[in-house]
């Protein structure tokens, strides 16, 4: 009997897809990767996605999983684990940076997207580095940010460290010039990972900057002008 690969639906960018990817990836898990334009989605994601929402996960089953953080523990835990803490207090903070680090993406989507001119984008930049900062002395990386070994931790701060050499770019004020040090470490480590580098494209920065460069924000204007 032929076992079909699991399907993971998306854009090919998404930070969400891509901690979804990572632990398929870790787990050594096929999978079938559908890539589909959120600004013309197809008729069909209506028929497996609750809200036209992505990702979606399919696993054989006669439903279709939605929301990334669910997908990846679940992946995790059905693969005998290992990527999070068995430890429950241990799993508990672990999941909370990781609410963190969406708390972050959403300041990167208002960049993106939202910040129309350089003031506001300053100030989205400083939020992001304030929060660097509290990450580097509330949960500073041993050798990963899970420990010894790299965890579904590292790999969800990983789709957010991507996004700042295209953002540095754009401003004066490198992101990566004013990450702590522990952390300019880590991401060394973390941004060469295998299942990190292989869950994006390898077009993937030039890939964001066109992305962003047909928004409506500040980024967006400056990285339309110098890369085209």
């Amino acid at each position: 009997m032929v076992v079909e690969p699991y399907k993971i639906v998306g854009h090919r960018l998404c930070p969400y897809v891509q901690r979804v990817v990572i632990v398929m990836i870790e787990k050594g898990i096929d999978f079938e990767r559908i890539d589909i334009d959120l600004d013309n989605k197809p008729a069909w994601l209506g028929d497996i996605s609750r809200g036209r929402q992505v990702p979606v996960f399919w696993a054989g089953r006669d439903e279709w999983l939605f929301e990334s953080g669910v997908i990846a523990r679940y992946l995790d835990e059905v693969t005998g684990g290992g990527l999070t803490p068995s430890d429950p207090w241990a799993r508990a903070c672990h999941e909370a940076w990781m609410d963190y680090a969406d708390g972050m993406l959403n300041i990167v989507a208002r960049i993106i997207y939202r910040d129309v001119d350089a003031s506001a984008f300053a100030i989205s930049l400083r939020e992001l580095e304030e929060r660097l900062w509290i990450v580097n002395g509330r949960f500073q990386p041993h050798k990963y940010l899970a420990g010894d070994a790299f965890g579904l931790v590292d790999g969800v701060f990983a789709t957010l460290f991507r996004y700042f050499s295209v953002f540095d770019r754009v401003s004066e004020t490198k992101l990566s010039d004013a990450l702590p040090p522990k952390l300019t470490e880590w991401w060394a480590l973390v941004g060469s990972h295998k299942s990190v580098k292989n869950a994006v494209p390898p077009t993937y920065e030039a890939e964001l900057i066109q992305f962003i460069a047909q928004k409506e924000s500040h980024v967006a204007r400056v990285l339309g002008t110098t890369s085209g």
